[in-house]
């Protein structure tokens, strides 16, 4: 049981990244970096706590969101290696660092997906290039730490 847990958190971490980098996809000049891609996937990961988004509902792993404010940077290469070893993104460097960029197969496969987490996963995308990317690295982890520990209140 363990192992199908994994492979549904592999799956689930994989389509939360392959969303992300589809709503990026048109914006040439931003550079979605390994440690961008981290932070911005902790919105993804936890909408209600970070944007206080009204048609998400807390769970379990929104409650525990301030456990996950420090991200495990090895699941995420190895996300990445399988997202790239499927040709769905490239890595490219940039101005002297790695880039992630969705491909065309990519950006098909977000889109074929008919199901509501699909469309929420593309939403909070899409208010994250919104809203959050023009936020500098510093900001967004100091916002990430703030709004991730506010949920300890609802634990007592």
């Amino acid at each position: 049981m363990i192992e199908l847990q994994g492979k549904y958190k592999y799956l689930i971490g994989i389509m939360r990244l392959l969303t992300l980098l589809s709503a990026f996809e048109k914006s040439r000049t931003y550079q979605m970096t390994f440690d961008k891609l981290i932070l911005l996937d902790f919105y993804m990961r936890f909408p209600k706590t970070m944007m206080d988004l009204d048609n998400y509902s807390f769970d379990f792993e929104e409650l525990y969101s301030f456990y996950h404010s420090y991200p495990d940077r090895e699941y995420y290469q190895e996300m990445l290696r399988i997202l790239i070893s499927k040709k769905l993104i490239e890595k490219e460097i940039q101005n002297s660092s790695f880039i992630y960029r969705i491909k065309p197969i990519g950006i098909d496969l977000v889109n074929s997906i008919e199901n509501t987490y699909s469309h929420s996963l593309i939403s909070t995308a899409l208010l994250i290039k919104k809203n959050i990317s023009k936020l500098s690295e510093a900001n967004i982890k100091e916002e990430i730490y703030s709004k991730s520990l506010n949920n300890i209140h609802l634990l007592i």
